[in-house]
């Protein structure tokens, strides 16, 4: 996750998806027309053109499952034009929440070279959150051994991954990904699967894993937390 140059990419604007596209549980008959239209929203259409036409976006599937399990003071990893703490905060005010990336989107996100090295003190966080962009860290194990770093005890790391086939199938297919609009650097991968998040996660020292399908099952959510036991300052090496 170095710091890294980009185009101008149509699936990020920074506007935030409307109130409709985040409801939980879904109206009916927006469950019917969000299935018979998943290959459109799924593949073939950015998000923004989703919602103009009515359709729950993908970028709205992974907020509507990510926003409900966020605690306190969060840090967003991989947050792009920053949508997702804009709408934390307006559901939950200020909570002086914190997104960064290695490229500046136009959201307002702190930009860093790596997820290696954060600029947060130890214990600083109640949760961190990577939304579908583990597999785009190269130095992953690192990164979520810094995210346990600065996660109180007790604090959770909140995750969303696709599985490795499917993840890369799909950014063959999607034109409107962020990835198609900078350079990629070596070590990313479409997706990451079940057994590789509960692996690195482990690596990583995090405890109580829970993971749930969403999206039909082909996203999933994972949910981890540092143990309250931990000494803020004690850091855990990985090895994998």
């Amino acid at each position: 996750m170095e710091t890294r140059e980009h185009k101008p990419n149509p699936g990020m604007s920074g506007t935030l998806p409307p109130d409709w596209a985040l409801a939980r549980p879904k109206a009916p008959w927006r469950v019917v027309t969000d299935f018979l239209s998943a290959p459109l929203r799924m593949v073939a259409l950015p998000d923004q053109t989703c919602e103009g036409l009515g359709l729950t976006s993908l970028r709205a599937e992974r907020f509507a499952a990510v926003l409900p399990v966020l605690r306190g003071r969060c840090l967003d990893i991989g947050a792009g034009d920053n949508v997702l703490l804009r709408l934390y905060e307006q559901a939950n005010g200020p909570t002086a929440s914190v997104g960064i990336d290695v490229v500046d989107w136009g959201g307002g996100c702190v930009v860093l070279p790596s997820a290696a090295h954060l600029p947060f003190a130890d214990a600083s966080f109640d949760t961190v959150s990577f939304v579908a962009c583990l597999n785009h860290i190269p130095e992953r194990a690192v990164a979520l051994a810094e995210a346990r770093r600065v996660l109180r005890p007790g604090g959770r790391v909140v995750l969303t991954m696709i599985g490795r086939a499917l993840g890369n199938l799909g950014h063959r297919l999607w034109w409107y990904s962020e990835d198609k609009h900078r350079e990629e650097a070596e070590g990313e991968t479409g997706g990451l699967d079940p057994a590789e998040m509960v692996a690195l996660l482990t690596a990583a020292g995090f405890a109580e894993m829970e993971n749930r399908g969403f999206v039909y099952g082909l996203n999933r959510l994972y949910i981890a937390r540092r143990p309250i036991a931990d000494k803020p300052g004690v850091e855990k090496v990985c090895v994998l």
